[in-house]
């Protein structure tokens, strides 16, 4: 029975697609007419399982479940425009002013430690001032190293800051593009043709692990339209 039901689908498909393939009478053929309109589709597979696909929501569905459905992807490669969005000329500015601040301040310590071992280098082994000379300048000196430790996580978590504000400047450019190119997912990559930053094994072999594409259809990577939408420029855009 079931072998007959198969013979009478694949007739049943045979008849439609000569149908729809067949040109009219005295009318050049232009191809083939399409199929449908259909709510939806059932496939049955050589284990008589069948699978219903039909339109959810937008997206081609072959069950209820949200991860039973089709999605479109893209691709951007977020380091070059992360590196664009670093340079601007107001990250830049930001963190020259605090540079210029921590130069200045540690320039300020290091005179007044100058100006005690001139003190110092000015005086007898057994004069009575000496102690608290060296005592002040063991002060200043570890005040100096303080501060540079100081300044440094103050550089860094600046650093970080514009990096994560970059990063949500990023996102919003990506949503931007994706929507008006009705793209339901965009997943962060390294094109396989970058250099690698690192010669030595291990970093070379994390370049490698970052790289999650080996091949891809380069229709799929969207980093050219992003950097349009941010306003930046970056190689191949």
């Amino acid at each position: 029975m079931k072998t007959t039901q198969k013979l009478c689908g694949l007739v049943v498909v045979s008849l439609i697609a000569a149908a729809t393939l067949r040109p009219q009478a005295g009318a050049e053929f232009a191809g083939p007419t399409p199929l449908g309109p259909a709510s939806e589709l059932v496939l049955e597979g050589d284990d008589a399982k069948a699978i219903t696909v039909k339109v959810d929501d937008g997206h081609l569905a072959w069950g209820t479940a949200a991860t039973h459905r089709l999605y479109s992807e893209g691709y951007v490669a977020i380091g070059s425009l992360l590196d664009a969005l670093m340079s601007t000329d107001s990250f830049i500015e930001e963190r020259q002013q605090l540079s210029e601040q921590v130069q200045k301040d540690e320039q300020r310590i290091s005179a007044a430690i100058e100006a005690i071992r001139s003190q110092i280098d000015g005086l007898e082994k057994d004069d009575p001032t000496l102690p608290g000379l060296m005592e002040e300048g063991r002060a200043l000196f570890q005040q100096r190293q303080s501060f540079l430790q100081m300044a440094q996580q103050s550089q860094s978590r600046l650093a970080g800051e514009q990096l994560e504000h970059a990063y949500r400047e990023l996102v919003e450019a990506v949503k931007i593009v994706a929507e008006s190119k009705k793209i339901d997912i965009v997943h962060h990559f390294i094109p396989t043709d970058d250099d690698f930053k690192g010669k030595a094994y291990t970093e070379a072999l994390n370049e490698i692990r970052m790289r999650n594409l080996l091949v891809y259809p380069e229709s799929l990577d969207i980093t050219s339209e992003v950097a349009d939408e941010l306003g930046v420029e970056v190689d191949g855009s």
